[in-house]
């Protein structure tokens, strides 16, 4: 077992399995999926560390803790569709790929498409394609989706998201709330998202998202 093993197995039992997680599938992710690959080499020995990674473009790896409790909560299935908004480094994806039967990565960042696309491949990931385009808009050309992830707070929702979950398909996102954030779940019903807490967090705003037009919960 050689450091980075070493410290993931560390990072599931210190701070994934602590934190309630019950779903197989999602501490088999995190366990198999390598963050170090994903971060810079300047930043690799910071990959199991237990909060947010800084990255640059108001891009961040979420800590394992809050990514290991949104996938509990999402309960993704292996025949679905799942599009991640502000994929940023590409890790999170690597894990959800782990879960679905395939994944969208929507970054408006192109040096980080570039750069998780051959991070992914690295891990041997080959069921999530990273596309560039507007945060706000989605990508209804790969849709629609049963489930959407958006990595980052924000104040709303962008009215095209909604647009592109299926009927009985969930949104997951957190939300802004002074100094803390509420991790929400959303079920689509006939165009209607019913949202309920799933927990609170500390997760970095994504600015982009801050201009777009929007859905009002």
């Amino acid at each position: 077992m050689n450091k980075f093993e070493a410290l993931r197995k560390t990072m599931v039992d210190t701070q994934v399995r602590p934190s309630g997680i019950t779903r197989g599938e999602v501490i088999d992710a995190m366990n198999s999926i390598p963050r170090e690959l994903f971060l810079p080499e300047s930043l690799a020995d910071l990959s199991y560390v237990e909060h947010s990674i800084g990255l640059r473009s108001n891009r961040f790896l979420v800590d394992p803790r809050t990514l290991a409790k949104l996938l509990e909560s999402a309960k993704i299935k292996e025949n679905e569709l799942v599009l991640v908004v502000a994929s940023g480094c590409g890790y999170s994806s690597a894990v959800i790929g782990f879960l679905a039967e395939a994944v969208v990565a929507l970054e408006s960042d192109e040096d980080f498409i570039v750069e998780s696309d051959k991070s992914l491949t690295n891990a041997g990931i080959d069921n999530v394609i990273v596309i560039h385009g507007a945060l706000g808009l989605g990508a209804s050309q790969h849709g629609p989706y049963d489930v959407i992830i958006l990595e980052g707070s924000v104040d709303e929702i962008p009215a095209p998201l909604i647009d592109q979950i299926k009927d009985k398909g969930r949104i997951l996102a957190f939300f802004k709330h002074g100094t803390i954030c509420e991790a929400k779940l959303g079920i689509k019903s006939q165009g209607v998202i019913s949202w309920r807490v799933c927990f609170s967090c500390y997760v970095p705003q994504l600015k982009e998202l801050q201009t777009q037009e929007v859905f009002v919960l």
